[in-house]
């Protein structure tokens, strides 16, 4: 039986990997809904945090730390079996420290970390918004963070998604990273053109893995993967079928254009 923390959206029988997606601050797991459909050899499951869609009676998890502890409860069933993760913005944040929980545990790791907005981890600052008053959040939710405009027609609806918003800021402005062995795992970082998030610091997830670091830089901003999702996932498909292993393909550190 499946934890309340994760869902599937198709039954892929044998599937060659399972791949958990974690959503950016205010996301749910249904952005990934339609992932599914582009590839037949993996199973797409989604994170499905507190706060949000089914769970949306129970309160955010406003602290990383909290969070990661729960969600390997949650993943720990997968580990008997080839499985990688997938991140966006503060998701890919969850999906980093989550993997170094499941190292911590002697758990087997994933076969890959897909990361996508978020510059390395031990790089990241960010500015406090989590705190802000209403109308300021809103604000500067809707000039570069995901806001959509129809929604500014619908305070109600606003004010009902403010206290998840601000938990997950919280999960990401209040992070401290900590300096702990490399992992073991490769990863492939996702980074948008037109994104705040600078390329270099991108670049420096390499210095959080001992073993293969890619990064791909598509079109668009902070929300590229909208914009991509066929590709991203034929990409992650891609790296994770492949019998090629990552030290011998000559691609560390290595950027697509």
């Amino acid at each position: 039986m499946r934890s309340c923390w994760l869902a599937s959206f198709a039954d892929v029988p044998d599937p060659a990997c399972e791949l958990v997606c974690f959503p950016y601050a205010g996301g749910s797991g249904s952005v990934f809904r339609g992932w599914q459909r582009h590839t037949r050899s993996l199973r797409v499951t989604a994170a499905c945090l507190p706060g949000r869609e089914v769970r949306l009676s129970e309160p955010a998890i406003p602290d990383i730390d909290r969070l990661t502890d729960a969600l390997l409860t949650a993943v720990t069933p997968l580990t008997d079996r080839r499985y990688a993760f997938f991140g966006h913005s503060m998701g890919a944040l969850v999906a980093f420290e989550l993997t170094r929980r499941i190292r911590d545990a002697g758990l087997p790791l994933p076969a890959g970390l897909f990361v996508a907005g978020l510059e390395a981890p031990h790089l990241v600052r960010f500015d406090p918004a989590h705190d802000l008053p209403r109308d300021e959040l809103v604000a500067w939710l809707y000039q570069g963070q995901g806001l959509d405009a129809e929604v500014l027609a619908y305070p109600e609806l606003i004010d009902l998604m403010l206290p998840t918003i601000r938990a997950d800021l919280a999960v990401v402005e209040n992070y401290r990273f900590q300096p702990l062995a490399p992992l073991p795992v490769p990863v492939h970082v996702l980074h948008g053109r037109d994104d705040e998030v600078d390329i270099a610091a991108s670049g420096a997830w390499a210095e959080l893995t001992s073993e293969e670091c890619r990064v791909t830089t598509f079109d668009g901003g902070h929300f590229f993967v909208r914009e991509h999702e066929g590709r991203i996932v034929r990409l992650i498909e891609a790296a994770l079928t492949t019998t090629t292993p990552a030290r011998e393909t000559g691609d560390i550190g290595g950027i697509e254009r």
